[in-house]
């Protein structure tokens, strides 16, 4: 979103379109507008006037409100049982783009120590909450939960709700929930709440882009504990609506919520409703212990498919996800195949065959410099293997290395990038090469002769290529290798502890 940068121009700007006061007066309750922007499908969520009249004005563009909002306080308010919130910005060119809100000084300061070089601190107070209790996430009397979903992706982009339906929904896309207190709904900090007036209701809907025929859940969320609810365009007496569209195209919704105080305005949330999408389109990459891997060991395959599949159906292994992982017995060739579904129907057949060895085959290229490996035999699509989810030790071992296999089509052209980055364990230094040859970490070369085409290093690596044929360059038809290790460059020795076992982390590939 590149927030920091922008603020001298923003001020400028808005004076000129006379935006208005460009700080909340001290003691007042504010909204934490949301925002949504669908190309990166981030969330940011901000309570500073002046960058919302900057959204709101398209000064930065591509984002727009997603209609839900929760209340806080200006950082000047003198209240007891206030906290202040710090925020950091994660660099674009980590791979983020991306805002992290805590109300906690442990995580604010964890944050600081652990990613001075990729999350920027930009303030230690950019508005005030209240504070969850550690171990049961309950919230003080007179507030709300704030729950906080993460996208467990490599952009790391965090969503804040008051709403549990909304995070409940996040989760069920691939979110992780965070906060303190039990599962399911741990809470990250907590919303002041505005008592004595007339209802003041942010009207938000499960999916704002669903599919013509999918049900959609519409909830009220509320100030002054209303008691009735009228709805239009949908069918309700309580806070929440269940709705559904024949056709495409964009539909407004609004309720107006009423307590003894009165009725509140209407809020509203406009739906565009999407035609059907087309089916899934999948393939399947494999990671073994070795490329000939032996009889008895463990597989994991990953579906890697398009059109957000809601449900997967797996023949040769049993799961349920995108995931699953598997072991046969006896030695030969066994075939896996997954189909995916989405509203639009399910995919074709993807297939992949592992051929199980007697005993595991010799260590390919220059792997045999390790006393083990990691092999993923890829796929030429958008892919993201985690292999904290390969549960055999030693997986991608502290003194090992993981090879990542992939093709390039005939056909292909443009570019695309790997992006391996830390996940499940402690931060580790990396060094990623990406070559012809698997496990070659000799001296970069760019004609691919003698030596790796790229190298990249630090705790998150990416390595970005051309298809094309040239120097530097990827040939459509050939084979390549994107090679990682724990290495330490500076000091040549391996990062990751011996006692650890292994370093996992995340790989994401973009062709």
């Amino acid at each position: 979103m590149g927030i920091p940068s922008r603020v001298a121009r923003w001020i400028a700007a808005l004076a000129l379109l006379g935006a208005g006061p460009l700080m909340a007066a001290p003691g007042d309750l504010v909204d934490a507008i949301e925002y949504y922007y669908a190309a990166r499908d981030h969330y940011f969520v901000t309570a500073l006037p002046l960058e919302i009249a900057a959204l709101d004005s398209g000064q930065i563009p591509g984002w727009q409100r997603t209609g839900l909002s929760f209340k806080v306080y200006d950082p000047a308010t003198a209240l007891p049982g206030l906290y202040p919130v710090c925020r950091f910005y994660g660099l674009a060119q980590a791979g983020l783009d991306s805002h992290f809100y805590s109300a906690f000084t442990s995580e604010c300061d964890f944050v600081k120590q652990r990613f001075p070089n990729i999350w920027i601190f930009e303030s230690d107070d950019v508005f005030l909450v209240a504070l969850p209790d550690l171990g049961t996430g309950q919230c003080p009397a007179g507030t709300i939960p704030i729950y906080r979903a993460w996208n467990n992706r490599p952009d790391s982009n965090h969503r804040y709700t008051t709403d549990p339906l909304v995070l409940q929904a996040m989760v069920a896309r691939g979110y992780i929930a965070e906060g303190y207190g039990p599962p399911p709904l741990p809470v990250a900090m907590c919303s002041p709440t505005a008592t004595g007036a007339a209802p003041s209701c942010t009207l938000v809907a499960s999916d704002m882009a669903p599919a013509v025929g999918a049900a959609i859940t519409l909830t009220a969320l509320c100030s002054g504990s209303p008691t009735r609810y009228a709805w239009t365009g949908c069918a309700s007496s309580s806070s929440t609506c269940s709705t559904s569209s024949a056709v495409a195209g964009v539909l407004s919704y609004s309720v107006i919520a009423t307590n003894p105080s009165g009725s509140g305005p209407p809020a509203t949330v406009s739906v565009d409703w999407m035609p059907a999408p087309a089916p899934p389109v999948c393939a399947v990459a494999a990671t073994t212990d070795n490329p000939q891997p032996e009889a008895g060991s463990l597989a994991m395959l990953n579906a890697e498919c398009t059109g957000n599949p809601t449900s997967f159906t797996w023949t040769g292994c049993t799961s349920a996800t995108s995931t699953c992982l598997t072991r046969v017995a006896l030695p030969g060739p066994k075939a896996y195949t997954v189909t995916a579904t989405n509203a639009g129907g399910t995919s074709a057949p993807a297939t992949t065959t592992i051929n199980w060895q007697a005993a595991q085959g010799p260590l390919p290229g220059l792997c045999s410099q390790f006393p083990n490996i990691l092999y993923t035999d890829g796929t030429w699509a958008e892919s993201a293997i985690y292999t904290a989810f390969f549960s055999d030790n030693p997986a991608f071992s502290w003194n090992g290395a993981w090879v990542y296999k992939f093709t390039v089509p005939p056909d292909a052209g443009g570019g695309g990038r790997v992006t391996v980055s830390e996940f499940d364990g402690p931060p580790t230094t990396r060094d990623s090469t990406l070559s012809s040859v698997p496990c070659d970490f000799r001296p970069t070369d760019p004609t691919g002769v003698n030596g790796p085409l790229s190298r990249s290093n630090g705790t998150t690596t990416t390595n970005n290529f051309i298809v094309g044929g040239g120097v530097s360059q990827l040939t459509p038809g050939a084979t390549y290798y994107l090679s990682v290790r724990n290495w330490d460059i500076d000091s040549k020795t391996i990062s990751c502890s011996p006692a650890q076992q292994r370093c996992n982390a995340l790989l994401y590939f973009v062709p």
